[in-house]
């Protein structure tokens, strides 16, 4: 019995001492922060094709297709310094797969700066200055996002979020498809928006790789500061409808939790 308990009293000590060693050591160099990105309808895990949702407005919902672009990645630290990830490989898309599309949930911020750091930014979608410096400038990632159904003509630009599947207005109702496509427009209409996450403190040095885990609510497009009835347009690409979306959408990310993995 006293050998258990030592034993319990050893372990407890290892992980607090594991839990100060991270919170004091001196950071220095750089190292990776890790993305993942868990996609859900209201609290429920997005299943495609299998699983049926109710949104605020009583339809019911099974979705076929949620892909989106992530980009303009800024880490905070917890002084208030921004740590801007490089713009050229600040482009990425989250997608939960489908037909002739492979799963893409998880992204990496490569040689991030040693630091504390407390909150996220990042933009949905493609920004107006990168939009304007052409299709050689973007080519692999233009190519990356035809693949995803996440772009219109070139003059156009790209999709930023899609949502796809089939509605019901009731459960005695006949199910008909619904498509979400927001996006910019060329540089005529600019959807393009930007979060700022609070988070528990990500710890980036030389021996520290954080991994933050963003929850993503797809219903906030349909049930957030608008509310939008697929029963009185199930097809929204521009308009008004498209505006109010993207608003919705600014408030379907949050961070979840942090993990500070340590490697010694």
């Amino acid at each position: 019995m006293k050998k258990i308990i030592t034993f319990i009293a050893l372990a407890m000590a290892f992980v607090s001492c594991s839990d100060d060693e991270i919170g004091n050591e001196k950071l220095e160099g750089k190292n990776e922060v890790a993305i993942e990105f868990d996609n859900g309808f209201s609290n429920d895990k997005l299943l495609l094709g299998t699983s049926t949702y109710t949104n605020g407005n009583g339809e019911i919902l099974t979705i076929n297709s949620f892909d989106y672009i992530v980009s303009n990645f800024v880490l905070i630290t917890e002084e208030g310094k921004e740590v801007v990830y490089p713009k050229d490989n600040s482009y990425f898309i989250i997608s939960e797969g489908g037909t002739n599309k492979t799963k893409k949930v998880q992204i990496s911020l490569k040689d991030v700066p040693a630091g504390r750091y407390t909150k996220i930014k990042f933009g949905i979608g493609v920004d107006q200055e990168r939009f304007k410096q052409g299709q050689a400038v973007q080519q692999g990632f233009w190519t990356l996002a035809e693949g995803y159904n996440l772009t219109w003509s070139w003059q156009a630009g790209y999709k930023f979020v899609v949502l796809e599947g089939n509605y019901k207005e009731n459960t005695q109702a006949t199910a008909s498809p619904f498509m979400l496509h927001i996006a910019s427009r060329g540089t005529t209409v600019d959807l393009y928006k930007e979060v700022t996450l609070p988070m528990d403190i990500a710890i980036v040095g030389k021996e520290t790789s954080p991994q933050l885990h963003i929850k993503v609510d797809a219903n906030k497009m349909l049930d957030g500061k608008t509310k939008i009835k697929l029963s009185e347009g199930s097809t929204i690409m521009g308009g008004d409808k498209a505006s109010n979306i993207s608003e919705n959408y600014t408030d379907m990310f949050m961070v979840h939790h942090v993990h500070n993995a340590t490697h010694h």
